[in-house]
């Protein structure tokens, strides 16, 4: 049986995405304002003080001139507080008008009646954040009592939540801790019986993270566990979908610099599962969407041989980071530089 799969990055979407990804970018991968209305312990970029000074004018500029088919939105604070709504508003109006998906991480804690209406037209697809349905797990995981007002929301969701042929528009982000880790299966099973992608992602050393890590790591023989759970109970061979704007995004700062993984040249450096290594070679202000992919493109260039050596001896990860399973992700990114077939 086939894995369900959310829509943005759903196999055949993917490919679509990543295929001419060495001579187009078709994703903007936005960082919004550092704000945030949750203090979740694990949370790998605190930096709750560091405003939304995306330029509006630009942005618009590169959906229109870049033929951009998808826009993500997943930090660095989260897209639905205050400080950031209101780009985040503007960002899905547009997309609306250009029939441009937008996918973004939240924990939808302020979710409205507007963004529901985004996600039930099919503007907007959410992985929202779901570690636990016991609320005073949540909040110490996330460091505010908000635990009636979540639960409430998860209810709005599920009304939202359009899943058909194997297909579905939300996605649960799940991160497995020592805290939360036994009431894992109970949270698989509400996904997989609502029709709901359960993104298993693992736990980052770094940020606020780095100071617990130990205390919160779940063994590498326990979270594969889970992956059996999902095979003998669903019959399901579950496997990290690859995040198509690591490899196909231009990746746009809260503050307009456009970013790069110094390592890989890709576009998102969070498959590492550590403190990210970045390279900032422009900014949106000042560049115009070929410039900005040429300079991309020139910086992978160099970076290729060294992306090769480091498939070789990345290992494989029970399940990844958000932007991926890091030998995966390069393995896919290898092939397409190659030529060879996806």
């Amino acid at each position: 049986m086939d894995m369900m799969q959310y829509k943005p990055w759903k196999r055949k979407e993917v490919n679509s995405l990543v295929s001419e990804s060495n001579k187009k970018l078709p994703i903007l991968d936005i960082q919004l304002g550092g704000a945030c209305n949750l203090r979740c312990i694990y949370c790998d970029t605190p930096k709750y003080g560091l405003p939304c000074s995306v330029d509006l004018s630009s942005i618009e500029k590169l959906m229109k001139d870049g033929n951009i088919r998808w826009v993500y939105v997943c930090g660095l604070g989260e897209p639905t507080a205050p400080a950031n709504l209101r780009h985040l508003k503007q960002i899905l109006q547009w997309c609306k008008q250009r029939n441009i998906g937008l996918s973004m991480f939240s924990n939808m804690l302020n979710v409205d009646k507007e963004l529901l209406d985004y996600i039930d037209d099919g503007t907007l697809h959410v992985l929202f954040k779901l570690d636990t349905f016991d609320k005073s797990k949540m909040a110490y995981l996330y460091g505010q009592d908000k635990g009636d007002i979540i639960l409430r929301n998860y209810q709005s969701l599920k009304e939202v939540t359009h899943a058909e042929n194997g297909v579905t528009n939300l996605g649960a982000s799940i991160v497995p801790t020592s805290v939360n880790y036994n009431e894992l299966p109970t949270i698989i099973d509400y996904c997989m019986t609502n029709g709901i992608f359960p993104l298993i992602g693992q736990l980052k050393d770094a940020g606020s993270c780095s100071k617990i890590f130990k205390d919160l790591e779940v063994k590498e023989e326990d979270l594969i566990k889970f992956r059996k759970y999902l095979s003998q109970t669903y019959g399901v061979n579950y496997e990290m979908p690859t995040y198509p704007a690591t490899i196909s995004g231009i990746h746009v700062t809260n503050t307009n610099n456009i970013i790069l993984d110094k390592r890989t040249g890709l576009s998102c450096p969070w498959f590492w599962l550590n403190e990210p290594q970045l390279e900032v070679i422009g900014d949106i202000q000042s560049m115009n969407y070929d410039e900005i992919v040429n300079k991309i493109l020139e910086y992978r260039a160099s970076k290729l041989e060294d992306v090769e050596t480091m498939e070789k001896h990345v290992e494989l990860y029970p399940f990844g980071g958000c932007g991926g399973n890091a030998k995966r992700l390069l393995r896919t990114y290898l092939d397409i530089q190659k030529g060879r077939k996806l």
